[in-house]
């Protein structure tokens, strides 16, 4: 397990951009958005329009690509 994670935080390092950003909802996928957005986002947000996921995809500031791990990613606070 622990060369599995290692391993993992190596490929993620290797990330070939700054403008990708992770969210979750609390299940096994992890959404990906341009983190360069992230007010214009928060905009949609604060309109009360949608959640933030939701807001990334309609100003399509989401990417079409997510990470689906084997168990959940859950979503907490603090």
């Amino acid at each position: 397990e622990k060369a599995w994670v290692k391993k993992l935080n190596k490929l993620l390092a290797e990330c070939p951009s700054n403008r990708i950003a992770f969210a979750t909802t609390g299940d096994c996928e992890v959404s990906l958005f341009d983190v360069t957005r992230y007010d214009e986002i928060f905009d949609e947000v604060d309109k009360g329009k949608s959640e933030f996921i939701p807001a990334a995809m309609r100003i399509g500031a989401a990417f079409n690509e997510s990470l689906t791990f084997p168990n959940q990613v859950e979503s907490t606070a603090g």
